[in-house]
C-alpha cells in the first residue's frame, strides 16, 4: 500500500512537469474533410506504438476502417469509451467527432483506409522497411 501511495504522486509530477510517459508513439493525424481522407504524418518505422487521430470535419457520418489492424491488438479510444482488442477493423464517426486509435506498426508495406458508407472515399499510409547498409 506504500509503495502505490509514493508512486501516484512521483507519475502525477512527472505529468504536470511536461514529462510524457509514451514519449516513443508515432502520431498520425487523419482529417476527413469534403468526403476525402486528409493524411498528416512523419516517416513511420516498425515495432513502435502508433497513435492515429482521425477527426470528422464533414456534416455526415463516416467510417475509417483498414485492414492493417487485422490480427493487431489494437486500441479505440471515442466519446470516453475505449475498445480494445484483436479483429478491430475501424470506427464509424459522427460529424465533427473525433477518435484515437492505437497499436503497433508491425508489417511494412502500403496499408490503406477506407470509408465502407460512401466507397469512393480512400487513402492510405506507407510503411517501408529498410536495413542500414
Amino acid at each position: 500500500m506504500i509503495g502505490l501511495t509514493l508512486g501516484v504522486p512521483w507519475v502525477i509530477g512527472l505529468e504536470e512537469a511536461g514529462v510524457s510517459l509514451a514519449q516513443s508513439e508515432q502520431v498520425v493525424e487523419v482529417t476527413i474533410k469534403d468526403y476525402k481522407f486528409v493524411t498528416k504524418q512523419g516517416p513511420l518505422r516498425l515495432g513502435v506504438p502508433t497513435v492515429i487521430k482521425v477527426r470528422n470535419e464533414d456534416a455526415l457520418r463516416h467510417d475509417f476502417g483498414s485492414t492493417m489492424f487485422e490480427g493487431l491488438h489494437t486500441r479505440i479510444e471515442r466519446d470516453g469509451v475505449i475498445v480494445y482488442g484483436r479483429g478491430l477493423g475501424g470506427v464509424f464517426l459522427d460529424s465533427k467527432r473525433d477518435a484515437v486509435l492505437r497499436f503497433d506498426m508491425s508489417r511494412p508495406g502500403r496499408h490503406e483506409f477506407r470509408c465502407s458508407i460512401h466507397p469512393n472515399m480512400g487513402g492510405e499510409l506507407l510503411l517501408l522497411s529498410t536495413e542500414a547498409v
